[in-house]
């Protein structure tokens, strides 16, 4: 049975309590919603990591920042932002790319995929595969990661590599978006269970509003969220991607899904290393400047990417 008041790390909780409850995003106007998002990712994030060269690029028509720690690296990763499709950009994932090809000796491509309302579905996973290709013809490895509706575009990305033969060195999936399908139980009852959560009297029902305002703005359409490019989860099969190191949130309502995509990857043979983090919220690894987890889940991904990279 789930406790009434569940763990909550104390800097998650002194986080959350620092920041303007902004409610649910319909029917707020964008572009509030995404400088109020600018505003808290800015505030605490921290101060980004020296790096030898910075590179706006065109990555196959799309926009993208190009990050090498030595200027000689020969593997990347290329990284998608998290924002619900319809926030976030180059700068507001800045310290994390950074933090990325700091720790991993590696080059990193940050893309600036188009974002809704004004461009849906399929527009930022054709920017995200796009950049991926350009990526490929230029490094000798690559992999792909991105948090939240980031992860759903790395996913997305990884299951077109395996279907068209780009081989993929890793997936970085963190709390990723997986499944259009907000009707489970666990969704459900969620408002009921993250109701008063961290003195925030409708966190759960707000947490359900918006993630299906989410989909309602980025597919229109209910029967495009049914495509594997939509909702990797639903793809048919999941055999043959590439390993995948997964980043899950204990108080996330997101967290199901991913737990559902670790179980369906494990009994597809696809190798998983996963990491919980108990009493951490949605997020996370943006705020590296009040959460220590978002250091850490950095760290842990960029060990299992050298790894993975040989450096």
């Amino acid at each position: 049975m789930i406790p009434l008041q569940p763990f909550v790390h104390p800097q998650a909780r002194a986080f959350i309590e620092s920041i303007p409850d902004q409610g649910p995003t319909a029917p707020r106007d964008i572009r509030e919603v995404r400088r109020e998002a600018r505003e808290i990712i800015r505030a605490a994030a921290g101060k980004p990591e020296p790096m030898k060269i910075v590179d706006e690029v065109d990555a196959g028509g799309v926009r993208a920042r190009l990050y090498r720690p030595a200027g000689g690296e020969t593997s990347v990763l290329v990284w998608l932002h998290g924002g619900a499709f319809t926030t976030g950009d180059l700068d507001s994932c800045d310290v994390v790319a950074r933090a990325f090809a700091k720790r991993t000796q590696a080059a990193v491509v940050s893309v600036d995929y188009r974002l809704a309302p004004e461009n849906r579905f399929p527009a930022a996973i054709d920017d995200a595969w796009r950049a991926t290709v350009w990526a490929s013809t230029r490094f000798d490895k690559i992999a792909v990661g991105g948090d939240s509706a980031g992860g759903n575009l790395a996913a997305a990305v990884a299951l077109r590599a395996r279907d068209f033969n780009l081989v993929l060195a890793m997936q970085v999936l963190v709390y990723p978006v997986l499944s259009s399908d907000t009707t489970s139980s666990y969704y459900e009852t969620f408002p009921q269970r993250y109701a008063n959560f961290c003195g925030r009297r409708e966190f759960g029902a707000t947490s359900l509003a918006n993630i299906r305002n989410m989909w309602d703005t980025y597919i229109p359409d209910p029967t495009q969220r049914l495509l594997q490019d939509a909702s990797p989860l639903r793809s048919a099969s999941l055999v043959g991607l590439a390993p995948v190191l997964m980043i899950v949130a204990e108080h996330d309502i997101l967290r199901e899904d991913g737990e559902e995509y670790i179980r369906r990857l494990e009994m597809s043979g696809v190798p998983v290393e996963v990491h919980r983090y108990e009493g951490q919220l949605h997020g996370f690894i943006s705020f590296p400047a009040k959460l220590d987890a978002g250091r850490d889940a950095v760290d842990k991904s960029a060990a299992a990417l050298r790894i993975v990279f040989g450096s």
